[in-house]
């Protein structure tokens, strides 16, 4: 299902068409048989199996990487929507668009907007500001302004490796980090609940905080 070689000085990560189960399963025994090899290597995903998979799935593959202090090197990936994560109809109608990919670190003082989700492969550097229709998703560390649902859907969600936002809007709810906030060492997702903005270590058997609806 995986097969892995040198290419460039990039460990070459060559995906097959399997379960995804399967898959992470394979990828996590590969990595920790041999942990030196892969510690501080430098690793890029490629394989037909890919295009399989959901922005969740590729997140877990991921952050198992960094787990064994790999170095992610992707500058492009194959994205599906999960199946399990259709939005709720926008209280407010949004401007029809698609969804904005970007794939590459957003600097301080950059702003991005789309009429529908957002995905950053990269970093969100501090005072950068995001605004989305639907979902934020941050394949890397989330640090400066996230609104998702901006314009008024509250089943919109922020998603990212390291969630450290200096503050976080979902439709008209507000949260904002505090001063001595410090980074976790795993992926979170924010989401509205009946007390306003929820913060919680994602659990993909939860489909990103939506099984409370």
């Amino acid at each position: 299902m995986i097969k892995i070689k040198g290419v460039n000085g990039n460990l070459l990560i060559i995906f097959d068409a399997a379960p995804f189960v399967d898959v992470y399963r394979e990828l996590d025994e590969k990595i920790k048989s041999n942990q030196q090899l892969f510690k501080g290597s430098r690793v890029v995903f490629s394989g037909s199996g890919l295009a399989s998979y959901s922005v969740e799935e590729l997140a877990s593959l991921q952050q198992l990487c960094l787990n064994y202090g790999m170095v992610l090197n992707n500058t492009e990936l194959p994205v599906r929507k999960s199946a399990g994560t259709k939005k709720a109809p926008a209280p407010q109608s949004a401007p029809s668009s698609g969804d904005l990919f970007i794939h590459k670190n957003l600097r301080s003082g950059q702003k991005v907007h789309a009429d529908g989700s957002v995905v950053i492969w990269g970093d969100v550097h501090e005072s950068a500001e995001i605004t989305a229709a639907r979902d934020i998703i941050v394949l890397g560390k989330m640090g400066g302004i996230a609104h998702a649902g901006c314009f008024g859907d509250t089943s919109s969600i922020v998603f990212a490796l390291n969630l450290v936002p200096s503050q976080i809007r979902i439709a008209d709810r507000i949260s904002r980090s505090p001063e001595d906030q410090k980074s976790r060492p795993y992926p979170e997702v924010a989401y509205v609940d009946e007390d306003g903005i929820c913060i919680k270590m994602y659990n993909p058997r939860e489909n990103l905080g939506r099984t409370r609806r």
